[in-house]
């Protein structure tokens, strides 16, 4: 995402969503990274609103723990801690598992469409090295599952989870030789589920996430004594 890409061109009638969508769109693709100030006044003239949707929307954001608000109303976008990001992935392997093996018991065959033609997608954007292409794929992949699984709670439970690590997938995907595994991974889960094998696709989504955690908190962990070792 770009600066440009932020601008509200519509007039919708929830011009709050909107803002919403393309600011969590935009801490997602790391166009507002972790710990970056976000200024009021510039966020207006970004998305082409007004200040009062331009607070509601951040309302939102801090209410997701995407973004703090600290001193003075001062506002940035909310840095996880390795141990953070360890203690999310471990509800999210939980869920995701569940969420899976009740897909296929429940035989969504709308949901088993869809993920199919995500998994193609993902093996393209894999082809072409596109790495900020599939990171929204593999959101757009767990989302599927999510809301497919016909749990209203572990829908929102999975999706809120997801929300706070969104803009940490390439991360995790750039670490050496994660892309490779993490496809195998992903072809593991979509066999089990065409297979209708519900336990197994289960099994294979929770060591997906197992994978991904230790990938991101391993490089999470090195940015910090990086830092340390710079200070």
């Amino acid at each position: 995402m770009k600066s440009e890409d932020l601008k509200i061109v519509a007039n919708p009638t929830l011009v709050r969503d909107h803002a919403v969508e393309k600011l969590r769109g935009a801490i997602a693709t790391g166009l507002y990274k972790p710990g970056m100030r976000l200024v009021e006044r510039e966020l207006c003239e970004a998305l082409g609103v007004s200040r009062t949707s331009v607070r509601e929307a951040m309302r939102q954001l801090q209410a997701e723990n995407l973004i703090t608000v600290g001193p003075r109303r001062n506002i940035s976008v909310t840095i996880l801690t390795p141990q953070d990001a360890y203690d999310i992935y471990e509800l999210r392997e939980t869920i995701e598992r569940v969420a899976t093996e009740r897909l296929v018991r429940i035989g969504n065959a709308a949901a088993v469409k869809d993920l199919k033609r995500i998994w193609k997608d993902m093996h393209k954007a894999i082809s072409k090295n596109d790495l900020p292409t599939l990171a929204g794929m593999a959101s757009l992949f767990s989302e599927t599952v999510l809301e497919g699984c016909g749990s209203r709670v572990i829908r929102d439970t999975g999706m809120q989870l997801l929300k706070r690590v969104s803009y940490l997938r390439i991360a995790s995907m750039s670490e050496p030789g994660r892309l490779e595994d993490g496809i195998a991974e992903w072809d593991a889960i979509m066999h089990a589920v065409e297979a209708g094998q519900a336990q197994k696709a289960g099994e294979a989504m929770a060591v997906h996430v197992r994978k991904s955690q230790q990938a991101l908190v391993a490089r999470l962990e090195a940015e910090e004594s990086s830092k340390r070792q710079a200070s």
